[in-house]
């Protein structure tokens, strides 16, 4: 039997970026989609969309294209949704007529005001911001075809397109000893890129359906997550500051620890620590001396 074809999309992206390249390590036909690349669709134009489909035909589905400027979703609400929200139900449709396997990437913006508390999939919601409003609508879009899977997660990586991801900051203010501000009070469950692309694919290759969490096994601060990066590249912050996520113009969620116990019975193995997601970001970053034109 020929390896599963399998559609990424968002193929240009942080996260997509990684798991072409997994699934590519892994004998799978690849199918590389973006606006630019070798399979160019913009996601917000449906009849482009419903095109590529229609023309690959793909097994597999994995939907990692978003808007994820939270100030860009806010500016843009209608724009959001047609990035985030909207394309979900072209492929939770294809993917029931087809019988193909569609896995949503979402994100765990949706809890607020507890802490370092592990939230399970049932866990009620707090959508504090449009980047949060049209993700969480692109869930229910997204299980309108019940074979679906939603991965609700956070990742830190050092290669996205644009530059300005998490990671990235990080790596800058961490090489720099710049300043900056460091969230004691938001608390986050961060996976590393290339952890969360091959469970995904393995996760992708299970009954699982219905939404369900992927991420570190352990819940820390960003600050916390901070230090120990700069810890493991042997650099100290003199000039950074703790703050407050409460500080920024729009709304953050500040509770986004997720409970991966369900993900990591589905796995088979445990999920990240601390310690490993950090690990596997700084021996990167020490193998990417380009990381000055980030």
């Amino acid at each position: 039997m020929p390896p599963p074809k399998l559609l990424v999309l968002g193929a240009t992206g942080l996260l997509g970026a990684v798991v072409c390249e997994a699934a590519i390590s892994r004998g799978l036909a690849v199918i590389a989609a973006a606006r630019s690349g070798p399979a160019c669709v913009d996601i917000r134009n449906e009849a482009q969309l419903i095109a590529l489909l229609q023309g690959y035909r793909p097994d597999w589905i994995v939907n990692a294209a978003a808007e994820v400027s939270v100030e860009a979703c806010e500016r843009d609400p209608a724009g959001a949704w047609m990035v985030n929200a909207r394309p979900a139900a072209v492929l939770a449709a294809y993917a029931h007529s087809a019988g193909a396997r569609l896995v949503q990437v979402s994100t765990d913006h949706f809890f607020h005001g507890d802490g370092a508390a592990r939230h399970d999939e049932a866990a009620p919601v707090t959508l504090l911001n449009d980047y949060a409003r049209s993700k969480f609508a692109a869930e229910a879009l997204a299980l309108t075809d019940p074979s679906a899977l939603v991965l609700r997660t956070n990742m830190v990586g050092i290669r996205s397109r644009h530059g300005g991801s998490f990671g990235e900051w990080a790596r800058r203010l961490i090489e720099t000893d710049g300043e900056g501000v460091l969230f004691a009070d938001q608390y986050v469950s961060l996976l590393d890129v290339w952890s969360l692309a091959d469970a995904l694919l393995d996760l992708a290759a299970t009954p699982a359906t219905g939404v369900l969490n992927l991420g570190s096994r352990e819940v820390f601060s960003k600050e916390g997550f901070v230090l120990a990066l700069a810890a493991a590249l042997g650099r100290t912050l003199t000039r950074a500051k703790a703050g407050s996520s409460a500080s920024l113009v729009v709304p953050r969620p500040d509770s986004l620890g997720l409970d991966v116990s369900r993900a990591e019975t589905w796995l088979g193995r445990p999920l990240p620590n601390l310690h490993q997601v950090v690990h596997s970001l700084a021996v990167r970053i020490q193998a990417d001396p380009a990381g000055d034109r980030l």
